[in-house]
């Protein structure tokens, strides 16, 4: 596993954590290409691994491999879009302020606070969601642009859960992404992921009684969860990977019974994709459809999709349109195999005399 950097905490083990927790998603060298589940395949190139190294150190292995790496301040181009800078930028103030065992981070305002505390958390970092809260005195935690909170735990366990997700975060994205992988190989390699590893928690659906305590951890951890959690997760690792990413949600119609997806930007347009609807299959139909196609999909009315948080209408964001029918070819077909050296995915169809018929789909430039 790759090793990265980050600002010194107070004690020598919370020293190495933050030699843990900084760092980007690049990567330099040649991991595995995208792996298939026991379906039907296509003759088609796949990408090889890159050969088996020499015995050496584990930091030299590491450098070696380039494999990808945790960064805790890691946020998508929507929330800047959406919160804007300032809120962004005091983020980062916050998750620095966290890495260095320190209760208090430049704030300009209350205002600020509020939101930075109540809506990054849960998308950008996870695992502090439930680690951090307001201050006693919360109407005044901020003071002369500095901001006070709370630690719900003690030192070291909440440098455990931090250490915990940055292991588990670098393990999926090294085991399913190589170092070269696009935009849009990123996205369906952890698209198959999620569909290959993790499963429905329909218990917890039905009896869920805080949606507060319902987080990406749950999926990553657990391998189940629900929709809420599943496009958290999806679009928290997508982030991680380099990919713009965020959560989108919706009512449907037939039923008024709400849904989270995740939502994703490639070559500078939206798409939507449903990492819940995909698990147990390797089904294209909810991978970068159009706002079109992802009301005709189940019944989600385009007027009722919520980017991000149901508190973003008081804010002036842009209008979010996903209407590029580019991979359209993909809907109601099922994955076989890729070939990244030449762009080409291969998808099959199933006629009703159970004929499997294959063919490539070319996306050379995502």
């Amino acid at each position: 596993m790759k090793s990265f950097s980050s600002a010194t905490l107070l004690t020598a083990a919370a020293a190495v954590l933050c030699a843990l927790l900084t760092g980007c998603s690049e990567s330099s060298a040649s991991a595995p290409a995208l792996t298939t589940a026991q379906e039907p395949t296509a003759a088609v190139t796949q990408t090889e691994p890159a050969e088996t190294q020499p015995e050496t150190t584990a930091a030299a292995e590491a450098e070696m491999r380039g494999l990808y790496k945790f960064n805790p301040k890691a946020y998508s181009v929507y929330m800047e879009e959406i919160f804007g800078e300032t809120m962004c930028q005091t983020w980062c103030s916050f998750v620095d302020a966290m890495l260095a065992g320190e209760d208090t981070f430049a704030c300009p305002d209350q205002e600020t606070f509020e939101w930075v505390l109540g809506q990054f958390p849960h998308l950008c970092l996870p695992a502090v969601q439930d680690l951090v809260d307001y201050p006693t005195d919360r109407e005044n935690a901020v003071a002369d642009g500095i901001a006070h909170f709370t630690y719900t735990v003690p030192r070291d366990e909440f440098e455990q859960a931090l250490r915990k997700l940055a292991d588990k975060t670098e393990s999926i994205l090294n085991e399913v992404l190589a170092d070269a992988d696009t935009d849009f190989e990123k996205a369906l390699a952890l698209y198959l992921y999620f569909a290959d590893n993790y499963v429905y928690d329909h218990d917890l659906e039905h009896n869920n009684t805080d949606a507060n305590k319902l987080t990406a951890l749950h999926v990553l951890y657990e391998k189940r969860g629900i929709c809420q959690e599943i496009s958290q997760a999806y679009s928290f690792l997508l982030t991680q990977a380099g990919v713009e990413a965020t959560v989108m949600s919706g009512i449907r119609a037939y039923d008024q019974a709400p849904h989270r997806w995740s939502y994703i930007r490639l070559n500078g347009r939206n798409y939507h994709i449903d990492p819940t609807y995909v698990l147990g299959t390797h089904d294209l139909s909810f991978f970068l459809m159009t706002d079109e196609e992802r009301a005709a999909e189940d019944d989600y009315p385009i007027q009722d999709h919520v980017i991000t948080s149901a508190y973003t209408q008081v804010h002036d964001h842009p209008v979010y349109k996903a209407d590029d029918e580019t991979f359209s070819a993909l809907w109601m077909k099922t994955y076989a195999s890729i070939d990244t050296e030449n762009k080409l995915l291969t998808y099959y169809t199933t006629d009703e005399n159970f004929i499997v018929q294959y063919d490539t789909f070319s996306y050379d430039g995502y």
